[in-house]
């Protein structure tokens, strides 16, 4: 993987048309639809997610610090 592989493909700007079961809406109008902030959109994006991995909802449902202890 050249890169680490993040930027694989990673394209999202705000002006991308996805197309979605037949459906091609802005990238950002998906999102909202989802109930997804287009920076975690964005962010999934750049981290190799696909367009359809990225507007899922319930792909990362947790925080990203839970599970995680503080050990003093």
């Amino acid at each position: 993987m050249v890169g680490g592989g993040y930027m694989r493909n990673a394209i999202c700007a705000a002006t991308t048309l996805v197309t979605l079961g037949g459906k091609t809406k802005p990238a950002p109008e998906w999102a909202a639809e989802r109930g997804l902030k287009w920076q975690t959109v964005k962010m999934r994006r750049y981290r190799g997610a696909r367009w359809e991995e990225a507007l899922r909802p319930e792909l990362y449902a947790r925080s990203w610090m839970e599970g995680w202890s503080l050990v003093c």
